[in-house]
């Protein structure tokens, strides 16, 4: 079961709301959602689910749906070359969206050492992080310890290996703690490469069952490296650390996970609370909350519709927001 602060409405209490009516086929969902009044109790229901029928499932589309690839650096002197810190390259990539297209996150992958997975992430998981970031921080629980081995010459080039702890959002579960390595805290030209290398030792379920096998065409390895909620909250606390003790901001610059504004926070607070999707099952008519999948299109669609800046460039404290 969910601890309270990540609980969201049931379908039933959402059924509840007082429906408001679609607006014409040409108005896009998101645009749909985002008028929807959370504090008056409005809901509405879509008869049709956003994951593209080809993918079957919702789980399948998350795994081989389209993203949006970060421009990639091939060679070391390329990318020091290139001088454009991660979310210079994100605002870029998110407005060469496709329109009419689909995604299921966005990619990045290493340029540095063997480890050479792509790494992927969705929005919902940036926005998830954040939200347990901002419980860890708020004193319902011990926070996000943080312990960096970072005093050797070769945190210049491979970055710095942090020990971290992380609460669960879920009630009696042990928290988890693991690593993060290739952490970039060296104020140099490398740092822009180290970024490129971050990853985890972690392990939960949305990272240990998450298996996929790319199709027999695809050109690129299957291996993939999927960023979890846990893992945002992890660096989003490092990046505390190191400005709060040392005044250092390179974490901050250098930070791979897209940080959601709080308007992005109330748009996903509505497609949890205020929106249902209607199915029928055994000619009977049922309702259910949208899933992760139909979520991430959502986002996807208003960052296409509002921009980078507005949906994933916090200038506020993410703790500080009205979750």
């Amino acid at each position: 079961m969910r601890k309270t602060f990540f609980k969201t409405p049931t379908p039933a209490q959402v059924k509840r709301l007082d429906a408001v009516a679609i607006l014409p086929e040409e108005t896009g969902l998101a645009d749909i959602v985002q008028q929807i009044d959370a504090v008056d109790g409005q809901k509405i229901v879509i008869c049709e689910s956003p994951v593209p029928e080809q993918y079957q499932s919702a789980r399948k589309f998350m795994k081989h749906g389209p993203e949006i690839t970060i421009p990639r650096a091939y060679s070391l002197q390329q990318i020091v070359e290139r001088n454009k810190t991660p979310v210079q390259l994100r605002e870029k990539a998110f407005a060469g969206q496709t329109p009419g297209v689909q995604y299921c996150g966005y990619s990045f992958a290493p340029v540095l050492g063997n480890d050479r997975k792509k790494r992927r992430v969705s929005l919902v998981e940036c926005i998830n992080g954040a939200k347990l970031y901002a419980y860890a921080a708020s004193g319902n629980c011990a926070p996000i310890t943080v312990k960096p081995y970072d005093n050797a010459h070769r945190v210049t080039r491979e970055g710095a290996a942090v020990i971290v702890d992380v609460p669960s959002r879920t009630k009696g579960e042990q928290r988890y703690r693991f690593k993060m390595e290739s952490v970039p805290v060296i104020d140099n030209p490398l740092k822009y490469a180290v970024a490129q290398s971050i990853s985890s030792d972690h392990q939960c379920g949305s990272t240990r069952f998450n298996i996929k096998y790319n199709y027999a065409e695809d050109k690129q390895d299957s291996k993939v490296f999927n960023v979890c909620a846990h893992e945002v909250a992890a660096y989003l606390a490092i990046i505390d650390h190191y400005w709060n003790s040392l005044k250092n901001l390179v974490p901050l610059q250098m930070s791979q996970f897209a940080i959601p504004t709080q308007e992005t926070v109330d748009f996903e607070g509505k497609l949890n609370g205020n929106v249902l999707l209607a199915f029928k099952e055994d000619e009977k008519l049922k309702h259910r909350k949208l899933n992760m999948a139909e979520r991430e299109i959502l986002h996807w669609e208003r960052v296409r519709q509002m921009g980078h800046d507005a949906t994933f460039f916090a200038r506020e404290k993410v703790k500080d927001y009205k979750w």
